[in-house]
Protein backbone atom coordinates (compact mmCIF):
# COMPACT_ATOMS: atom_id res chain seq x y z
CA UNK A 1 0.00 0.00 0.00
CA UNK A 2 1.81 3.28 -1.02
CA UNK A 3 0.71 7.17 0.44
CA UNK A 4 -0.59 9.78 -2.24
CA UNK A 5 -0.11 13.35 -0.61
CA UNK A 6 -2.32 15.28 -3.46
CA UNK A 7 -0.46 18.58 -2.83
CA UNK A 8 2.66 16.60 -3.44
CA UNK A 9 1.57 15.86 -6.76
CA UNK A 10 -0.19 18.38 -8.23
CA UNK A 11 -0.05 22.07 -8.13
CA UNK A 12 -3.41 23.18 -7.82
CA UNK A 13 -6.55 20.98 -7.73
CA UNK A 14 -8.98 23.82 -10.09
CA UNK A 15 -7.64 22.63 -13.88
CA UNK A 16 -8.44 19.41 -15.99
CA UNK A 17 -4.52 19.42 -16.27
CA UNK A 18 -3.88 18.85 -12.89
CA UNK A 19 -6.75 16.72 -12.91
CA UNK A 20 -4.84 14.11 -15.19
CA UNK A 21 -1.60 13.97 -13.24
CA UNK A 22 -3.57 12.16 -10.51
CA UNK A 23 -5.37 10.30 -12.85
CA UNK A 24 -2.51 8.33 -14.64
CA UNK A 25 -1.54 7.36 -10.39
CA UNK A 26 -4.61 6.17 -10.15
CA UNK A 27 -4.34 4.30 -12.86
CA UNK A 28 -0.57 3.22 -12.90
CA UNK A 29 -1.59 2.29 -9.23
CA UNK A 30 -4.44 0.29 -10.71
CA UNK A 31 -2.76 -1.28 -13.83
CA UNK A 32 0.10 -2.91 -11.04
CA UNK A 33 -2.54 -3.85 -8.60
CA UNK A 34 -1.58 -1.47 -5.85
CA UNK A 35 -3.58 -0.04 -3.60
CA UNK A 36 -2.65 3.82 -3.07
CA UNK A 37 -4.13 5.80 0.33
CA UNK A 38 -4.82 9.39 -1.43
CA UNK A 39 -4.24 11.84 1.64
CA UNK A 40 -6.43 15.30 0.92
CA UNK A 41 -5.41 18.41 2.47
CA UNK A 42 -7.83 19.61 5.00
CA UNK A 43 -7.35 23.02 3.07
CA UNK A 44 -7.44 21.89 -0.14
CA UNK A 45 -10.73 22.71 -2.48
CA UNK A 46 -11.11 20.55 -5.76
CA UNK A 47 -13.04 21.63 -8.55
CA UNK A 48 -15.54 19.54 -10.47
CA UNK A 49 -13.16 19.73 -13.17
CA UNK A 50 -10.31 18.21 -11.50
CA UNK A 51 -12.35 15.72 -10.07
CA UNK A 52 -14.30 15.03 -13.44
CA UNK A 53 -10.27 14.09 -15.14
CA UNK A 54 -8.72 12.34 -12.22
CA UNK A 55 -11.24 10.48 -10.37
CA UNK A 56 -14.14 10.77 -13.03
CA UNK A 57 -12.13 9.29 -16.15
CA UNK A 58 -10.76 6.26 -13.88
CA UNK A 59 -14.34 5.60 -12.82
CA UNK A 60 -15.25 5.60 -16.47
CA UNK A 61 -12.62 3.58 -17.61
CA UNK A 62 -12.31 1.23 -14.72
CA UNK A 63 -15.51 1.00 -12.63
CA UNK A 64 -16.84 1.79 -9.49
CA UNK A 65 -15.41 -1.73 -7.74
CA UNK A 66 -11.76 -1.47 -9.30
CA UNK A 67 -11.42 2.36 -7.76
CA UNK A 68 -12.85 1.14 -4.27
CA UNK A 69 -9.76 -1.54 -4.56
CA UNK A 70 -7.30 0.75 -5.44
CA UNK A 71 -7.82 3.78 -3.89
CA UNK A 72 -8.79 4.61 -0.21
CA UNK A 73 -9.01 8.27 1.41
CA UNK A 74 -7.40 10.03 4.16
CA UNK A 75 -8.22 13.47 4.98
CA UNK A 76 -10.28 15.31 7.16
CA UNK A 77 -14.28 14.35 7.86
CA UNK A 78 -15.48 16.97 5.58
CA UNK A 79 -12.94 15.92 2.50
CA UNK A 80 -14.12 12.52 2.82
CA UNK A 81 -17.67 13.54 2.34
CA UNK A 82 -16.90 15.97 -0.10
CA UNK A 83 -15.43 12.97 -2.33
CA UNK A 84 -17.84 10.13 -1.49
CA UNK A 85 -20.65 13.03 -2.01
CA UNK A 86 -19.10 13.50 -5.85
CA UNK A 87 -18.59 9.47 -6.44
CA UNK A 88 -21.94 8.80 -5.26
CA UNK A 89 -23.42 11.40 -7.50
CA UNK A 90 -21.43 10.75 -10.93
CA UNK A 91 -22.15 7.01 -10.50
CA UNK A 92 -25.31 7.68 -10.37
CA UNK A 93 -25.68 10.22 -13.30
CA UNK A 94 -22.79 7.64 -15.23
CA UNK A 95 -23.19 4.05 -14.64
CA UNK A 96 -19.81 3.03 -14.03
Amino acid sequence: MKTLILKDIVKNSSSNEQGMILYNYLQNAFLNKDTLVLYVDSDMSMSSSFLNSSIGLFLDNYGLDSFQETVKFKGSKNQFSRLADYITKYSSLYPV
